[in-house]
């Protein structure tokens, strides 16, 4: 009986393994095809603006708007300069966009194309690397808004800006294992989708958008700019795009965020992936 047992658990150990070394080399396999969900990102774009003149750009404008009119506000309310708080929280709330629209929209993926899940037979995670090509499209787009904000308020151009493009890609590792995994909870348990909305809605006001670090130094709130996980990721690139230094700490938090979301949304990718198409 003991050997029956050990048997059957490097069977099931051989059989988990070879699941997440298929479901790796699939991930691999379709992060390779740029071309295929870049195109469809673009027709994702092209199409939720068809007969617009300036198309995505309107949600620059109105993101532009925002951080005009909460900025000058929320300047005069903390009593600080406009010129050197309007700049951190117009990055801050660029990147947030990013992460809140990637993580709300990724916990819906599956469902939103359920249809196509069901009809065509692609891999899953097309689904979330065209959902987040076309997120990652209108952040470069939003990105006008500190290019302009620069021309008016300028702050040094030093080369260590450059720490912003490693710093997105932790960000963006996160954002896919978040979201796979996000993704197939929401296929599961339809609820979840509304959970992510109200608590990213909580988490916003625990990260320093439209409030800074230094405004909470030395307090009994301090230990927020630690806990939370969107706070290390936010910093990876808005300090460097300000040309403000980063923490070696918070690059090591950055890679470890990173590695954990990567293997949690590779192991639920593997476990559950050939069952999504059951759940919708």
């Amino acid at each position: 009986m003991a050997c029956d047992a050990v048997a059957a658990s490097q069977v099931r150990k051989a059989e988990g393994e070879s699941r997440i070394q298929s479901a790796a080399k699939e991930i691999l396999a379709q992060a390779a095809q740029f071309d295929r969900w870049g195109t469809l990102a673009l027709m994702d774009i092209s199409l939720r603006y068809r007969r617009t003149v300036i198309g995505p750009l309107w949600i620059t404008l109105t993101l532009a708007a925002t951080i005009a009119s909460v900025g000058t506000v929320y300047a005069a309310l903390f009593k600080q300069d406009i010129a050197s708080f309007l700049p951190p929280f117009a990055v801050g709330l660029i990147v947030w966009t990013l992460i809140a629209t990637t993580l709300q929209e990724g916990a819906n993926i599956f469902v939103v194309s359920g249809h196509l899940i069901k009809a065509v037979p692609a891999p899953l995670i097309v689904h979330v690397l065209q959902m987040i090509a076309r997120n990652v499209l209108i952040f470069i787009h939003h990105l006008l808004i500190v290019v302009m904000l620069h021309v008016v308020m300028p702050w040094p151009l030093r080369w260590t800006m450059l720490l912003a493009l490693p710093g997105f890609a932790l960000l963006l590792m996160v954002l896919l294992g978040g979201a796979v995994v996000l993704g197939v909870l929401c296929a599961r348990f339809r609820d979840i989708g509304s959970a992510v909305v109200s608590g990213l809605q909580f988490i916003f006001f625990l990260t320093p958008v439209i409030w800074t670090e230094d405004s909470v130094r030395g307090t009994a709130l301090a230990w927020l700019t630690w806990v939370n996980p969107f706070t290390t990721l936010l910093d990876l690139v808005r300090k460097p795009l300000l040309s403000q230094p980063t923490d070696a700490a918070h690059w090591l938090l950055g890679i470890a965020y990173a590695l954990a979301a990567a293997a949690i949304g590779l192991g639920c990718y593997a476990r559950y992936r050939h069952r999504v198409a059951y759940w919708l």
